[in-house]
């Protein structure tokens, strides 16, 4: 397709660009930056069949669906995670012993509170800490579409002006 559609290619994979970047961007205001793993690992691929092609992105972060959802109440988070998490954040300890009190008395927290917990949510210009994904898909979902339609229509034009002009 990317021979007939050039317009088209060029648009989806701007497309495909400014969705990371936006990603990326969000992730930043609502404060859920810790290694940068998530970011730094997003990327986007088009997977192409004879009718269709779609735009996939993704990430090697096996935490985005936590990052994005969040975390119900009630269950107890890996402390494991949280001591790295908190080794991210630079927080302070004074030995290993005190670092296992302090990831215990956030695992509790989110334990009570799930994810994010409302202290996370004022950490947040937005005060949000999730749906970083949709919060994205929405405000560029009209401006994706026109494009879109934009494009595709210029390819048709471009196709119909080297068309023999006697049929």
């Amino acid at each position: 397709m990317k021979n007939i559609l050039k317009t088209f290619d060029r648009t989806i994979n701007a497309i495909g660009k400014k969705l990371i970047d936006g990603f990326r961007n969000e992730l930043e205001v609502q404060n859920s930056i810790a290694t940068g793993k998530l970011a730094d690992s997003m990327f986007y691929d088009l997977d192409e069949t004879a009718d269709s092609i779609e735009l996939v992105i993704q990430t090697k972060a096996k935490y985005v669906d936590i990052v994005n959802n969040g975390m119900k109440a009630g269950n107890m988070p890996s402390l494991t995670a949280i001591k790295d998490w908190m080794d991210a954040k630079g927080i302070k300890h004074s030995n290993e012993n005190e670092k296992e009190s302090v990831a215990y008395a956030i695992a509790k927290r989110i334990k009570i509170e799930g994810l994010p917990t409302q202290g996370g949510k004022r950490l947040s210009s937005t005060r949000e800490k999730t749906n970083f994904i949709g919060n994205v898909v929405n405000r560029r979902s009209k401006k994706n579409d026109n494009s879109i339609h934009s494009s595709i229509g210029k390819d048709i034009d471009n196709i119909f002006k080297q068309l023999p002009k006697q049929i």
